[in-house]
């Protein structure tokens, strides 16, 4: 069976979205305990884009929001 360079470059683009999105769950929910939602939302978003360009951009922005994350002193829970 062979398979054709469309379906290859489908297949590679769909594990890349994969892996883009479970890394950037990493920084959503770190971000949501810490009362950083901002924060929390963008790191998901940015994780998953950087996932689709190269799954490396991907683990450098996953590190990078977790930083922002943790640098600053967790937010006050809303009462």
């Amino acid at each position: 069976m062979e398979i054709s360079l469309y379906r290859f470059l489908v297949y590679v683009f769909v594990a890349q979205l994969i892996v883009g999105t479970l890394l950037g769950l990493i920084p959503f929910f770190l971000g949501r305990r810490r009362g950083r939602i901002s924060l929390a939302n963008y790191g998901l978003l940015v994780s998953i884009i950087a996932g689709v360009v190269s799954p490396l951009f991907a683990i450098i922005a996953v590190a990078v929001y977790v930083w922002l994350i943790y640098k600053k002193p967790a937010a006050p829970a809303a009462e």
